[in-house]
């Protein structure tokens, strides 16, 4: 049995997900000159690829993590390896994908430490 996973240039980050909101989406990529034509009304349309999106939620993370999680982020460059459970096969799948937001949420002061919270991201298959 396959179980959720987020994971960010090897390192698990899954149970910090907030697994209420994990939004994952396929996005079609049409080749040029595809579209409605004006003149009979048809979709015309050639698929040239299918590309994964996630926006991805945390739960309350300590500020340790958060650095850690930047820190992943920022190492490799512009684009990162993730690995998720793909929905399509049912298994733990590794991808290249870049991010456009982090968005770091809120910081608090609780117990001695600080903490985040409403951290999400923004990830895009390469």
């Amino acid at each position: 049995m396959s179980k959720p996973i987020f994971k960010i240039n090897g390192v698990d980050y899954t149970r910090w997900i907030s697994w209420d909101g994990l939004e994952g989406s396929k996005n079609d990529l049409d080749a040029d000159g595809s579209g409605r034509n004006v003149l009979d009304g048809f979709m015309y349309r050639h698929r040239i690829g299918t590309k994964n999106k996630y926006g991805v939620p945390f739960i309350r993370l300590p500020a340790v993590v958060l650095a850690a999680l930047e820190t992943d982020l920022y190492s490799s460059g512009d684009y990162v390896q993730i690995s998720t459970l793909e929905a399509r096969v049912n298994r733990e799948t590794t991808k290249t994908y870049y991010f456009s937001t982090i968005n770091e949420g809120v910081q608090r002061y609780i117990d001695d430490d600080t903490v985040y919270d409403g951290v999400t991201l923004e990830v895009t298959e390469r």
